[in-house]
């Protein structure tokens, strides 16, 4: 594995998760005095010289690192996973894929019928406007539906089904969350996003086309 392209998960000054980086682009900030290093077990930032103090071993011991290992000629030193910014403090604004998993961060979870939770592995996807009556795959006729309510519906609209839908379904505004969640994450993401509701992530990242 190249480790120079290793994702790393970037927060903003205010310690949001914004993007996801390489460590060959993370290390190049944290050496420019723009970043830090941090660690997700005791949150400590570290600059590259105090990381390799405080993170470097003999390889003898390196199974005490939990993540990805960078290998030297006489000691082994456990690979960041996560940076903060120093000044950077911004979100920022992206254009935005309809995917199956992008639905599922818009609608927060949710059946957009009965209001009831559900996760990537028992949700469905439903044409507020059925396709057989010419419904498209666009953000404005695609909600997050529980399969009883989907199967309920079928090729009816809400309003023959005797449903209503919780809100008004638009393309929402870009989020950082909707970029992270379709990365590869290592653990120690976890202690800033929320990723256990996922289940087969391949299906839930294609772009969703007429």
């Amino acid at each position: 594995m190249n480790i120079a392209k290793n994702p790393i998960l970037v927060l903003n000054k205010g310690w949001i998760p914004v993007r996801v980086s390489s460590f060959k682009k993370a290390l190049s900030k944290v050496c420019a005095d723009r970043a830090r290093f941090v660690d997700h077990e005791s949150y400590g930032a570290y600059s590259w010289k105090s990381w390799l103090d405080n993170f470097s071993m003999p390889h003898s011991e390196i199974a005490s690192c939990s993540g990805p290992v960078i290998k030297g000629v006489n000691v082994s030193i456990c690979q960041p996973e996560i940076i903060v910014c120093s000044i950077y403090n911004t979100i920022p604004k992206n254009n935005l894929k309809l995917t199956r998993r992008n639905l599922l961060v818009r609608d927060n979870f949710t059946c957009q019928y009965c209001g009831c939770r559900v996760t990537s592995r028992d949700a469905t996807i439903d044409h507020v406007l059925p396709r057989s009556r010419g419904g498209l795959n666009l953000w404005e006729n695609l909600v997050i539906s529980c399969i009883d309510c989907n199967v309920g519906k079928a090729n009816k609209t809400p309003q023959e089904a005797g449903l209503r839908l919780l809100s008004k379904v638009k393309k929402p505004s870009w989020n950082p969350l909707y970029a992270l969640l379709s990365s590869k994450r290592p653990a120690s993401w976890s202690k800033f996003i929320n990723t256990s509701k996922w289940n087969n992530v391949g299906y839930w990242d294609v772009e969703l086309q007429d």
